[in-house]
């Protein structure tokens, strides 16, 4: 007897809310999109009228709908660890944008209110969807790589978000770069990262010195047994969205979207298109595979392929780049015990 479709509730309506609205009613045949909550009811519904179903209400009443199965969390962060807790004593799934937490505290107890509720909680990491990040991991799984020794990950943004948003985002660290932090434990699983140095500047806005934050920056990860990783990252890349990277093992390397690069040439402005506009744009397939393993987890009752420790080790690598980073030194990530 076929399964019935699973009920999705979508908890914001901003950019990566109407993502996954989106995907939800087109791209995931075994669910359908009951609907979406957000203080705007207006900009709910249009997210509604783009999708051709689905209704409006507030978070409250999509938890105490029978036929909503789990619900995807794409409010701002400062709500998110609160919202499991809710969800989970309502017993629905989680899908959860990053971060679960700034804190680690609360990423811990979001995380136990999860599993003593028996909810999957996935978090979006969506790097991990990604068919090309996807490939080079299922090299190292199989060992044709060989020994990993180094890794590199670049991660800039097209352009810098307000200044709204960076005062109360958490810093480069734990709000852009920890994308790579969880990419960097993913892809040299499972050797596992021992040291964290890190150092940054605020060159793109010097004003961000004003609350303490940078725009770029550089983390060096030193893994148990001496594998090394580099990670860059940038506010603002003017010839667009930029996100690669590289692995090297004792067999060979492997390359990330490294396909738009030409040597010898200037990437300028000019370079700088649609596709590579945003996360948005280049993750878009990830944002989709995203919304369709949550599906499988929930229907095969599952632990999702990114889950909440995955988002508590990552947070604690953020949390001892900025330690690095203000006491310009090496910090072990066993010090990083409590936020």
């Amino acid at each position: 007897m076929a399964q019935a479709s699973i009920g999705l509730a979508v908890f914001g309506a901003g950019r990566i809310g109407a993502v996954h609205a989106k995907n939800v009613s087109s791209c995931a045949p075994q669910a359908h999109l009951v609907g979406v909550a957000d203080i705007d009811p207006a900009a709910a519904q249009r997210l509604l009228n783009a999708a051709g179903s689905g209704r409006t209400g507030d978070i409250d009443s999509f938890l105490d709908d029978p036929s909503v199965a789990g619900v995807i969390i794409a409010t701002p962060t400062s709500t998110h660890a609160a919202l499991i807790a809710q969800a989970a004593q309502a017993g629905k799934h989680v899908l959860c944008e990053k971060p679960i937490s700034l804190e680690l505290a609360a990423t811990a107890a979001a995380s136990r209110e999860a599993e003593q509720a028996g909810i999957i909680l996935q978090v979006g990491f969506q790097r991990r969807f990604d068919d090309e990040f996807s490939r080079v991991r299922a090299l190292v799984e199989k060992g044709d790589l060989g020994a990993v020794r180094f890794l590199r990950l670049v991660g800039r943004d097209h352009r810098p978000p307000s200044h709204e948003y960076l005062r109360t985002s958490g810093g480069q660290y734990k709000d852009q770069m920890v994308h790579e932090f969880d990419a960097a434990r993913w892809l040299m699983g499972p050797l596992e990262v021992d040291e964290v140095y890190a150092t940054g500047s605020a060159i793109v806005d010097p004003s961000l010195d004003d609350f303490g934050d940078v725009d770029t920056t550089v983390a060096v990860l030193r893994f148990k047994g001496g594998a090394l990783a580099v990670i860059d990252g940038s506010r603002e890349a003017v010839y667009g969205y930029d996100v690669r990277g590289e692995i090297q093992g004792s067999k060979g390397l492997a390359l990330i979207g490294h396909e738009r690069l030409r040597n010898g040439s200037l990437m300028d402005a000019a370079h700088a298109t649609a596709d590579v506009e945003s996360f948005i744009e280049r993750f878009a397939v990830a944002y989709k595979n995203e919304v369709v393993d949550f599906v499988a987890a929930i229907r095969k009752r599952r632990a999702p392929r990114v889950g909440a420790r995955d988002a508590l080790e990552a947070l604690r690598m953020a949390i001892a780049a900025d330690r690095s980073r203000a006491q310009r030194r090496p910090v072990k990530l066993a010090e990083v015990v409590d936020d």
